[in-house]
């Protein structure tokens, strides 16, 4: 069990004051690739991708020089970067072979791809790319976290994407088994994309709009019940004093409705 990660490196308490005067390029990279792996369980998510993909870039590197003879090129099994963001942070990074900042790929250039991810945003979510990701004709690989947005009810894991645990410690396990398996990957992906042509669809655009919104409200208008039938006799502010005792609450603002005409009680 990992802790919550919420932290984000810090350029130089982190790196800039691992690097020596006499360093070279290499030496430097090596340095700053594994101070970020030893940070590895405080970082956010995203930048635990970031991590990951130093650390692709690095063993792609060194397999390319083992072995030189060849014509043909090692690429790193992951690329997740920030396409996005504070440029002359990321830039900073960047000079020390941690690769922070890359392209932004988006339309058809993103469906060319075999594999995606879906990383949560900062507010936890990010349902606009999954949906958006699982279209695709590539498989996605989606992060599962505590938090999540309605629409995440219609997914399910290993039919419609691959679960990916909310530190991405699995990321590379779960990547080698697409690779090893092909057809299931390719299985996926495409009940991924029927799921979601379904989802904007007149019909499920029904479906959904009467599970999450009339339904939810059917709930609440029946539930409802008027002071004088549950309570009668009694007016509605002796209704909420007497529920209100004891907990050292109480009306703080009295207010109209309109705009923000309250007043201090």
């Amino acid at each position: 069990m990992h802790n919550l990660a919420l932290n984000m490196p810090d350029l130089n308490k982190d790196i800039e004051s691992k690097i020596t005067l006499g360093m070279g390029q290499e030496e430097m990279k090596n340095v700053a690739v594994n101070t970020m792996k030893e940070l590895y369980d405080g970082l956010i998510p995203r930048w635990q991708g970031v991590v990951l993909t130093a650390d692709a870039e690095l063993e792609a590197e060194k397999k390319m020089k083992e072995d030189a003879r060849s014509s043909s090129s090692s690429l790193p099994w992951v690329n997740i970067k920030f396409s996005s963001g504070n440029t002359d942070k990321l830039a900073g990074f960047a000079k020390y072979g941690i690769p922070a900042q890359g392209e932004s790929i988006w339309g058809s250039d993103l469906a060319s791809y075999r594999y995606h991810i879906d990383l949560g945003g900062g507010g936890g979510t990010t349902w606009t790319g999954t949906i958006y990701k699982a279209s695709l004709p590539g498989l996605l690989f989606h992060h599962v976290t505590p938090t999540k947005d309605f629409i995440h009810d219609y997914l399910i894991p290993w039919v419609h994407y691959v679960p990916i645990a909310g530190d991405l410690r699995d990321l590379k396990e779960k990547y080698d088994w697409a690779e090893e398996h092909p057809q299931v990957a390719k299985s996926i992906s495409k009940n991924g994309s029927k799921l979601v042509s379904h989802l904007v669809s007149p019909k499920g655009m029904d479906e959904m709009y009467n599970q999450f919104i009339i339904k939810p409200m059917r709930r609440i208008i029946d539930a409802y019940q008027p002071v004088s039938v549950a309570h009668p006799g009694i007016s509605w502010r002796e209704v909420l004093k007497e529920n209100l005792e004891g907990d050292n609450m109480g009306l703080r603002l009295r207010c109209t409705g309109y705009g923000k005409n309250c007043t201090q009680d």
